[in-house]
């Protein structure tokens, strides 16, 4: 991802995190929070890590399942948000070693977990 790119994922990230009131309402419904329990995994949480600008890993703790835009009185898209975070993390050449060992499954497999069709197992769903 170039410089361009970037600053323009940044700034689209901002405009949609800007309008977050810091309610919370999305966090109950969010998986990640539920198990990990910190507010900075929290859809909340990452709205003001988004705020500042501040990216890091904290991004790939993220499902997408949207769940939290389920609950937001102001029907924000978080999720996009979170996805652009990836992307720029991504083009900073700072993402998981899990990721990267997930997109290169699923380019070289076509599955996430590295299986291939030969072994006979079949993930669905």
């Amino acid at each position: 991802m170039a410089k361009p790119e970037i600053n323009n994922a940044i700034e689209e990230c901002r405009e949609i995190v800007e309008k977050c009131i810091n309610c919370g309402m999305c966090r109950g419904r969010c998986p990640v929070f539920k198990i990990i329990r910190e507010e900075y995994v929290s859809p909340r949480g990452k709205s003001l890590l988004l705020k500042e600008d501040f990216f890091d890993k904290t991004f790939f703790l993220c499902t997408f399942c949207k769940n939290c835009e389920i609950n937001c009185p102001l029907g924000l898209t978080l999720c996009d948000a979170f996805r652009k975070a990836r992307k720029i993390l991504n083009g900073k050449k700072k993402e998981t070693k899990a990721n990267k060992e997930m997109i290169k499954n699923i380019r070289e497999y076509r599955n996430p977990f590295g299986e291939s069709a030969e072994t006979g197992k079949l993930y669905c769903c």
